[in-house]
């Protein structure tokens, strides 16, 4: 009798250190973030410094690209009849009769190029502080990235995307 009221005495104890607390040593990886710690009136005057750089007059720059390089485009032509296209001097290869079609032809056209490209996507100052409020409270004060965003904030960033695919990149084609 001694050794089940030990036992019962035990598993009693037992049950009474366990708590709704026992998973608090775990990971933090689903522990809320705390949110940025901007006040709303912070974050609209970081903003507005932002747009004294980045409007003038009723437009400001959201997005932009500046890009500039340098490079070689060679084209190769051989055929039989008219050459039709390219820049350069065609060759023509046995005895030459502009009147007919009849002409074999070789012909090599190179080109050199050198650009430089600056391509802005300009927009109003309400388009320009509802983008920024919106990718400004997606950042956690430490820096780090929300990790949930609500739908509104998926729409911005789909959004920002669709801005940034606006941005036309010129010059890397080489055409």
């Amino acid at each position: 009798m001694n050794f089940k009221m030990l036992l019962g005495g035990i598993l009693l104890a037992t049950s009474m250190q366990v708590s709704a607390s026992e998973f608090e040593s775990g990971s933090d990886e689903f522990t809320p973030r705390p949110l940025p710690q901007y006040s709303e009136a912070e974050l609209q005057k970081k903003i507005e410094n932002e747009m004294a750089v980045a409007c003038s007059g009723n437009l400001c720059k959201i997005v932009g690209q500046d890009s500039s390089g340098s490079g070689w485009t060679v084209q190769f032509q051989v055929g039989y009849g008219r050459a039709n296209g390219g820049n350069g001097d065609t060759i023509y290869i046995g005895d030459y009769d502009g009147s007919n079609d009849n002409n074999g032809f070789a012909s090599i056209t190179v080109t050199y190029k050198n650009y430089k490209c600056r391509s802005n996507l300009l927009v109003t100052p309400a388009v320009y502080r509802f983008v920024n409020t919106y990718l400004y409270n997606m950042v956690n004060s430490d820096g780090s990235v929300k990790r949930n965003f609500s739908p509104a904030d998926q729409i911005v960033v789909l959004f920002y995307t669709t801005m940034l695919n606006k941005v036309s990149s010129c010059g890397s084609g080489m055409n």
